[in-house]
């Protein structure tokens, strides 16, 4: 019989070693689970078109005026405290409005931008309740008392949002504005496009400010868009008596160019055509039973 041959010696690297039972099992690193994402914010709806208008020679916009006014759009003439309105769009009660004012009307851009807004609102918080607007302009513009300004169709008192049961012209505190809505109507209002200021009383910007810190990085807007002691040339600024409501001053170059070219006729001309041209629809009578805005 042949010998049995010795076993192959087991290589180092290949060897199986026992760790004794009492050693201490090595932990295991730790892993790291990345941050959630922000939640995404809603998607806000395209700022409005603004209306570029090739403005016809002074004879023809006279033709124009006297026989198809409708074509020319609306005119803000002269400026929001001694001025006043042509082709005005009177502000409509919709499924996410209520009038609380009795002069509505204001540029077209004006209506339809306050329309966005809401519309943005009532799609990011389903179950928004209406909104109060108050006024806006008379519908041809002019002195509205007791307001300083909102004569040319470019300024509108606009109410805020409350987690109670909303009336107009209700203070807004800690425990009844409701922050989230009200931010996003700003908001919206300011991406629109053609905000030129908003007045907001200081004690309610707070309130805004506070919910703005919460929200997620990505979403909290430029520092500068509220009004600081170093800076007051923002959008947002503070005016007293506006913790009841805000106060949007639009921009709305078309109306305003268009105002400007009014402004070379005649003004015994003008009048002629203006009043020939009154809208049939009357304005709807004052908001009765609230102090009327500033």
């Amino acid at each position: 019989m042949r010998a049995a041959q010795p076993a192959a010696p087991v290589p180092a690297s290949s060897a199986l070693v026992m760790a004794p039972l009492w050693a201490a099992a090595t932990p295991a690193a730790p892993i790291e689970t990345p941050p959630p994402p922000e939640p995404a914010r809603c998607a806000p709806e395209p700022p409005l078109e603004i209306r570029a208008v090739e403005l016809p020679p002074e004879a023809e916009l006279v033709r124009i005026v006297r026989e198809k006014p409708e074509a020319l759009g609306s005119a803000s003439i002269g400026s929001p405290t001694r001025g006043s309105l042509f082709g005005g769009v009177e502000m409509k009660e919709s499924e996410g409005i209520l009038r609380a004012g009795g002069y509505g009307w204001g540029t077209e851009m004006v209506i339809r931008s306050i329309e966005r807004a809401v519309r943005v609102v009532r799609r990011c918080f389903p179950g928004s309740p209406r909104l109060y607007v108050g006024d806006i302009a008379r519908e041809r513009g002019g002195w509205l008392k007791p307001h300083r300004s909102h004569q040319s169709g470019l300024d509108a008192d606009i109410g805020y949002y409350y987690v109670t049961q909303a009336t107009w012209y209700q203070r807004a505190t800690a425990e009844n504005l409701d922050a989230a809505r009200t931010w996003a109507l700003v908001r919206a209002l300011i991406e629109g496009g053609n905000v030129e200021m908003i007045f907001i009383d200081v004690s309610v910007q707070r309130l805004l400010k506070a919910h703005i810190a919460k929200l997620p990085e990505g979403e909290r807007p430029p520092e500068d868009l509220f009004e600081r002691p170093e800076k007051k040339d923002t959008i947002i600024r503070h005016a007293w008596g506006h913790t009841t409501h805000f106060h949007v001053r639009f921009r709305d170059p078309a109306a305003v160019a268009l105002g400007e070219r009014f402004a070379n006729i005649p003004p015994y001309v003008l009048a002629a055509l203006l009043a020939h041209h009154r809208s049939a629809v009357p304005a709807m009578k004052p908001f009765v039973g609230a102090p009327r805005p500033k």
